[in-house]
């Protein structure tokens, strides 16, 4: 017994240890015909994303975070001189439960920020208690106030509220500003926050409503509002509901005219512009909106989408002046369908006005085709390397939805993959009319040449087709429809052979989270599908793992396929050897530079899956297509051990540079090449010690910008982006 014991206590380290470990790997080259090289391509793209300033890596300037409400990812990017670094590495240190907003402030005047975020009780409270590496607490499941009945109250925001939180009354502490959760009225409530008037120190633990008409404004419509007493029916004209216009709000305040007023920026999830309002008040008195305007932040180029644009104002270029980004404030494309690929905007203060600077603000530094990112692999030009295909769901000129595949030629090797981009619209396919497209390569009819899955909606219908290759490539006229099998909306697909008898069998993954197994009982290019399991592996109906999407490979060099499935959870599981599996599962686990270790990791929504052998043959690389239209690659660690207590570091500086000296920093040997954008390498293979501070001599090069790469020790390649005058 006492051995048993011991055998079981001995055991239990290695119960809580995967065996599927993979590293973040952003170092892969991908370009673009005459683009510029993007300094953090495999970040995985933005949809509708709200913004805040935090300092990350303790340097005493803020960096900058985003929560895209798509994927439900925290994205982190510290400050580097005027522009940012990806750093993914601080993302899983944020609370898990952020949801619907995102919104950093220090509410305690320690002087670390705190982050606020939509709760189910109302507004929930991180409190910031970092003494190193970022550390929360939760600080309130909800704020109370007490409302002009004198009943205290939970201060409620609906799903897609963004309110305002801010030092409104200019005391210390930081105030609510939202429009009033229910009632038949859309009015602005002042939430007052009283912790200094109680206490003397700034906190969340006294609120009150002051004022149910704060700025004297009422929401009414797109482009309908009351003002100064009036109210909706006044405003129409006509008996109607006042609660027509119900729904999210968000709210933006700011001293645009640097009057020493603020200003009010508003919008609605049913339209699709900003509503401007000048406060007529004198200075410290009651805010008053008696007029407003939609061509804002100017006439020439106004924020508008189909749906919500959302204001944030901040310092995002260092000019000490505050920025706006706007972004809509969804999840998905409903409705009135959203440009994703360029969905968020940057506007800088420039004399009297905002000035549209970019449409693609952080979204041009990566790969983002939109929505929907499905990666696919296969080598199409028989060079003996993976090229990458990436379908994708995007707006069309006609603001109606559309689907292609892009394709990227592999231009490196078999196990350094250099990627270039070849087009955007592979066969033509946008023209078949097809939405939400997701792809797969795999031999249906078994002639050692890969086929073409497609799966998209055609009018709201699934539709799931195979178009098969023959010796001169895919022929568009050998396509067959599969009919035999219920593809509902919201539904995944995969082929793998399950049955070991070489037979692409069909795997569905379920919008409610089961998965369900066909076998492949035809043969050729006719193949036929019959029901096997309808919660294969135990996978059945989750609400908590709906929206599943499976892959099936070997990822750990077995010789035996594993299944791999992600859902709306954000976590990845590995079932192993599915043919001999007993419905067990493994985590998948990511290193993390900054912890020095593995551990769970939080990938995210509506992933979709790709495994492929990018740098060893032996075990795959792991490839999240994001529902932000782009990409995410995660290297396996049995091919790219990592040292265990060191994390790599390399620097070049000064940057931009008229020196013509560039100093090199790095606490490993490494080998260093400088790269021009036309590809030519202008310095090849130049050794540089660890910790030893040496310079290189670019007097002879050209202004410009040059991409200076090392290779590590352990194979890794990083690189940077230096300017020369």
């Amino acid at each position: 017994m006492r051995f048993l014991l011991f055998l079981l206590l001995s055991l239990l380290p290695l119960l809580s240890y995967s065996q599927y470990r993979f590293i973040p790997w952003q170092d892969t080259p991908i370009s673009h015909s005459g683009e510029d090289e993007k300094d953090f391509p495999w970040a995985g793209g933005l949809n509708g994303v709200q913004y805040g300033k935090i300092d990350l890596d303790n340097d005493g300037s803020e960096d900058l975070v985003g929560f895209d409400r798509s994927s439900a990812r925290v994205l982190c990017f510290l400050k580097r001189g005027n522009d940012y670094d990806y750093a993914p590495h601080y993302e899983q240190y944020f609370p898990s439960e952020i949801q619907n907003f995102f919104i950093l402030k220090d509410f305690d005047g320690d002087g670390k920020t705190d982050l606020f975020t939509a709760g189910n009780l109302g507004i929930t409270a991180y409190r910031n208690v970092s003494s190193g590496i970022l550390k929360w607490e939760k600080a309130l499941d909800f704020i109370s106030y007490e409302s002009l009945s004198g009943n205290e109250v939970n201060l409620q925001v609906n799903v897609n509220d963004y309110p305002f939180i801010g030092d409104i009354d200019n005391d210390g502490d930081l105030d609510i500003l939202n429009f009033n959760f229910s009632g038949i009225q859309s009015r602005i409530l002042f939430y007052e926050n009283l912790s200094i008037d109680n206490s003397g120190s700034p906190d969340l633990g006294s609120f009150k409503v002051v004022d149910n008409y704060w700025g004297t404004v009422e929401d009414c419509d797109c482009g309908v509002f009351a003002f100064d007493g009036q109210d909706c029916q006044d405003v129409f004209g006509r008996l109607m509901s006042n609660a027509r216009h119900a729904g999210g709000k968000s709210l933006a305040l700011f001293d645009f005219n640097e009057d020493g007023k603020l200003e009010l920026v508003t919008s609605h999830e049913e339209c699709r512009e900003l509503y401007y309002f000048n406060n007529a008040a004198t200075a410290n008195q009651r805010p008053d909106f008696d007029s407003f305007t939609s061509d804002f932040p100017n006439q020439t180029n106004p924020a508008s989408f189909n749906f919500y644009p959302n204001t944030m104002v901040m310092d995002v270029i260092e000019d000490d002046k505050e920025e706006l980004i706007i972004s809509p404030n969804i999840e998905a494309n409903l409705g009135s369908p959203i440009d994703f690929s360029s969905s968020n905007w940057l506007y800088q203060k420039r004399g009297n006005e905002y000035e549209l600077i970019t449409k693609e603000f952080l979204q041009e530094d990566m790969i983002d085709w939109g929505a929907q990112a499905s990666p696919a692999f296969h080598d199409y030009d028989n060079d003996g390397d993976l090229d990458l295909f990436l379908a994708y769901t995007d707006l069309s000129g006609a603001d109606t939805l559309f689907s292609a595949i892009v394709l990227y030629e592999n231009t490196g090797t078999s196990e350094n993959p250099t990627f270039k981009f070849v087009t955007n619209d592979y066969l033509n396919l946008s023209e078949e009319g097809l939405a939400n497209l997701f792809i797969q390569w795999v031999d249906i009819d078994l002639d050692g040449r890969k086929d073409l899955v497609l799966q998209g909606t055609l009018q709201n219908i699934n539709q799931l087709r195979i178009i098969f290759q023959n010796e001169s490539g895919l022929d568009l006229n050998s396509t067959i429809s599969i009919e035999d099998v219920f593809i509902g909306f919201g539904y995944s697909v995969h082929f793998a052979d399950v049955f070991g008898d070489n037979n692409a069998d069909l795997l569905v993954g379920k919008s409610s989270g089961g998965l369900i197994l066909y076998e492949n009982i035809g043969a050729g290019r006719n193949p036929q599908f019959q029901l096997e399991d309808n919660s294969y592996l135990g996978i059945g109906d989750d609400f908590f793992r709906s929206a599943l999407r499976v892959h099936v490979a070997d990822i750990d060099n077995d010789n035996e396929n594993d299944l791999i499935t992600a859902d709306l959870s954000g976590n990845i599981r590995v079932f192993s050897n599915l043919r001999a599996n007993e419905d067990e599962f493994d985590s998948l686990n990511i290193y993390n530079a900054l912890g020095q270790n593995f551990d769970d990791f939080y990938f995210g929504k509506r992933n979709n899956l790709a495994f492929a052998p990018l740098f060893n043959d032996d075990y795959p690389a792991l490839v999240l297509g994001t529902v932000s239209g782009g990409i995410r690659i995660f290297r396996n660690s049995e091919e790219l051990p990592v040292q265990s207590g060191e994390e790599l570091v390399f620097q070049v500086y000064p940057n931009p540079n008229q020196s013509r000296q560039l100093y090199i920093k790095t606490n490993q040997d490494i080998s260093v090449s400088i790269i021009g954008l036309n590809g030519q390498k202008v310095l090849q293979d130049q050794f540089y010690q660890a910790f030893a501070n040496q310079a290189i001599d670019v007097s002879n090069l050209e202004g410009g910008i040059y991409i200076v790469s090392a290779i590590f020790e352990n194979g890794r390649r990083v690189s940077r982006k230096v300017v020369l005058y």
